[in-house]
């Protein structure tokens, strides 16, 4: 007898039981095609197709392949699914032309299945914890053709999966905004430091005239440096109100603070180094990060970006570990406007940077519902 189930989250206008099947009996897989490297392009050529492999699901990554002559088997449209099944096993792909690599199963589906029904369906959690366990704890998991039809699929009628699939692509859309906001400000940010910091922007008194000319000092001259001595593995579990950053960032919240007022971290150690964090008083760092403050007439926030501003790689020593010592990077020579000036470059990066944290903020939020509606729209 099959078994029948109900959404927690519905709109109005549908009842009735979602029906359960194993996907044996909806949809067919086929998998693409290994072609080696050398009877791969690295651009189009004519007659040939895009060669969609592991690599075109990096983001970062800019390589493109194009293929001849590939069966009709491995080739795809946009209306066809995409899954990888070895390797990233479970990534699912859509919208995209071309000829599919042998590390991706391509999903046929009736047409009374909704394409992008199927593609959330896909990626919700739960089928993709079925999908890691069927392919395995190897080194390179695998998941093979039988077991993906064991996948069960649950589904309501079609005018109710278009409906689903609908409302979730406009989620998706509002999320792609945000993030495309966010990457915008960041740019935004980056190209502003590098005008003031050139001083190809200049900032005015209230008189509207220049200010003093920036002085030339180096980094050690106008901060001095700090080291801690906590080791991630004493701090004893607890839940206090003071923070502790490590080279990720907050690390946890304990009971004691060890810097009074804000300042500057800087990671010292390993694959982070150079990487900068603006501390608010009354927290610690690990002792695998420095602690930098500004001298007498040094703006804190101006310190944060002028670091941030200064490529700390060129001071790494150690291949295994890569380390930065202050006492290297100190000797970096910086122009320094007047504390005034410092002051309004200060609150002008500072905007940017609450900009981007609200709509980094509204991007979060907006993940954590999709979630909550994805646990209640699908059983």
């Amino acid at each position: 007898m099959m078994e029948k189930l109900q959404p927690k989250l519905r709109f109005p206008e549908f009842e009735g039981n979602w029906n359960i099947n194993k996907f044996r009996d909806i949809v067919k897989i086929n998998q693409g095609l290994q072609i080696p490297i050398s009877e791969r392009f690295f651009e189009k050529v004519e007659d040939s197709y895009f060669y969609i492999t592991n690599e075109f699901l990096r983001e970062s990554s800019e390589k493109k392949y194009f293929i001849k002559n590939p069966s009709q088997s491995v080739i795809c449209s946009k209306d066809d699914i995409l899954m990888t099944r070895t390797g990233n096993t479970g990534m699912v792909v859509t919208n995209v032309e071309g000829a599919f690599h042998n590390n991706f199963f391509k999903i046929s589906y009736p047409n009374n299945i909704a394409k992008q029904y199927l593609f959330y369906f896909l990626k919700l959690p739960n089928t993709q914890k079925q999908i890691t366990r069927l392919a395995g704890t190897s080194t390179i998991p695998d998941l093979n053709h039988s077991d993906f039809y064991n996948i069960y699929f649950i589904s309501p009628t079609l005018p109710e999966q278009q409906k689903i699939a609908s409302f979730l692509t406009t989620v998706d859309d509002k999320i792609s905004n945000l993030k495309q906001k966010v990457s915008l400000l960041e740019k935004y940010k980056k190209g502003v430091m590098q005008q003031i910091f050139s001083q190809q922007i200049r900032f005015k008194d209230t008189s509207g005239n220049d200010y003093p000319v920036w002085e030339e000092k180096s980094l050690g001259e106008v901060s001095n440096k700090i080291s801690s001595n906590i080791s991630a593995n004493k701090i004893e579990e607890n839940f206090g109100d003071y923070i502790i950053y490590g080279a990720s960032g907050i690390l946890k919240k304990v009971d004691f603070y060890l810097e009074k007022d804000d300042y500057i971290s800087i990671v010292k150690d390993g694959a982070g180094i150079g990487r900068i964090f603006y501390c608010k008083g009354q927290s610690s760092v690990l002792g695998t990060l420095d602690i930098i403050r500004p001298n007498k007439n040094l703006n804190c926030y101006f310190l944060y970006y002028l670091l941030n501003n200064i490529d700390f790689t060129k001071y790494a020593t150690g291949s295994t570990i890569p380390h930065i010592y202050y006492k290297d990077y100190s000797k970096e020579i910086c122009l320094i406007p007047s504390y005034k000036e410092q002051t309004k470059i200060a609150e002008f990066l500072s905007g940017i940077d609450d900009k981007i944290e609200t709509t980094k903020l509204q991007l979060s939020k907006m993940e954590v519902w999709k979630k909550g509606l994805l646990q209640g729209m699908f059983c």
